[in-house]
């Protein structure tokens, strides 16, 4: 690759955090909420560089803006090689990533399975490793027990839903477990609904699948009867028409939320009972929040909750919700500007805490302006999984199961989750 005056390097939308090093240094990591790219970890001036790579600027424009900035001239060849590095890891904006890009989308449309995208990263890819993994996340020294799965018509406890996390499972994993174990032991449900944060924008409030999840452990398939009902209940309401299910469909190849819920239930049920999942990602809620508004005022909300309930009862078999969803996230990673000491976190556990509260009231709207009434200042990224799971379940009662913090050593950043169940008598 050669510096041109046409050389307008594009750097792709990208997430870019800052990660302490040793000596006290910062770099920033880039990472591609896509998939296509990897990470990559910077140097504050190469990162600022990357930055400014809009399509707009030549390297020499680059070279001078550097110089205005830094008040230092920086070499041509270290832009190009850093342009190189750029593009060999498809962070760039150009012909080579665009022909990538549509040759993989276009796999993935025609595919009727959704392939496990975080497998090797997130968790254990390999099927035996994976199951010592998970297996651990149980009996270890934060783990609930191994579960006991419940005999076929089961439903003395009358369970109807789950709050899991959907943070990496080396750092959130037994939470997760305990969620499962509740889950397995009380209820003997065939289909599992999962309320899946999307943590890209969606075009719609509400977006479900049709493909099945591949995992390390099989293929775990989609209910595309419940879908092909749920889509039906809603085009016969007005709100319900405003709603396409289907509209956000690339939603799902990346997000990480539902298939971390699959994961687990393939390994606590896969070889027990036969179930299938209806997978469900829940847009943002952060219009309403700044419109000063509430998602039961919201016609798409309505319209999908009562169509989900709808389809539910007109299933045969038996139903149970999950949400997946986490809690605050906090720290100078997330835009916040001071180091997190012991006390905010305290504080930040004792807000958590009234939040879960209202959840298990449970009262759904009191969950919703817990987070409206500060601006979701904490970042909340499972607010619409978990308000959709309290509002089509209208439990009677919820249970506070497990809370914890995964807390960055340099004081950067943390993520809370917790698991609660959810009763419906």
């Amino acid at each position: 690759m050669t510096s041109t005056a046409h050389s307008q390097p594009r750097l792709r939308p990208v997430e870019s955090f800052p990660v302490s090093q040793p000596g006290g240094e910062v770099a920033f990591a880039l990472r591609d909420p896509e998939g296509f790219a990897g990470s990559i970890l910077l140097p504050h001036a190469a990162a600022t560089l990357a930055s400014w790579m809009d399509g707009t600027r030549t390297y020499a424009d680059l070279q001078e803006t550097f110089r205005r900035r830094f008040s230092q001239t920086l070499d041509l060849q270290v832009i190009e090689q850093l342009v190189r590095d750029l593009d060999e890891r498809w962070f760039l904006d150009n012909d080579r990533f665009r022909s990538r890009w549509k040759a993989e989308i276009e796999r993935y449309l025609n595919s009727p399975s959704r392939p496990a995208a975080h497998a090797g990263a997130a968790y254990f890819d390999r099927e035996d490793r994976l199951r010592a993994q998970l297996a651990a996340l149980f009996s270890g020294e934060k783990g609930p027990g191994l579960p006991a799965p419940a005999p076929a018509g089961a439903r003395a406890a009358r369970l109807c839903g789950v709050l899991s996390p959907h943070i990496d499972l080396h750092r959130g994993g037994s939470t997760f477990a305990w969620a499962y174990k509740r889950l397995v032991e009380e209820s003997d449900a065939d289909v599992f609904v999962i309320f899946g944060t999307a943590h890209n924008p969606m075009r719609n409030l509400f977006s479900v699948t049709r493909k099945n999840f591949e995992t390390p452990l099989g293929t775990v398939q989609t209910d595309r009867k419940f879908i092909a009902r749920l889509t039906a209940n809603l085009a016969a309401t007005p709100g319900g028409r405003e709603l396409n299910l289907a509209a956000d469909e690339l939603a799902h190849r990346q997000e990480h939320s539902i298939e971390f819920q699959v994961i687990f239930l393939q390994y606590l049920l896969g070889d027990h009972r036969p179930f299938t999942i209806v997978p469900v990602l829940t847009g943002s809620f952060h219009e309403f929040i700044t419109r000063k508004s509430s998602p039961a005022e919201s016609p798409e909300v309505l319209a999908f909750v009562e169509a989900m309930r709808k389809t539910a009862a007109e299933y045969a078999g038996r139903v149970c919700y999950i949400s997946s969803g986490d809690l605050a996230h906090i720290g100078q990673r997330f835009g916040d500007r001071k180091f997190l000491n012991t006390t905010r976190l305290q504080d930040q556990a004792q807000n958590d805490r009234e939040l879960l509260e209202a959840a298990c009231r449970p009262d759904a709207d009191s969950f919703f302006q817990h987070v409206a009434s500060g601006g979701d200042r904490h970042r909340i990224c499972g607010l619409s999984p978990t308000y959709t799971l309290l509002k089509v379940t209208e439990p009677k009662r919820g249970e506070l199961l497990k809370y914890d913090q995964a807390v960055e050593l340099d004081g950067t950043a943390c993520v809370s989750f917790a698991s609660a169940a959810f009763y419906d008598g």
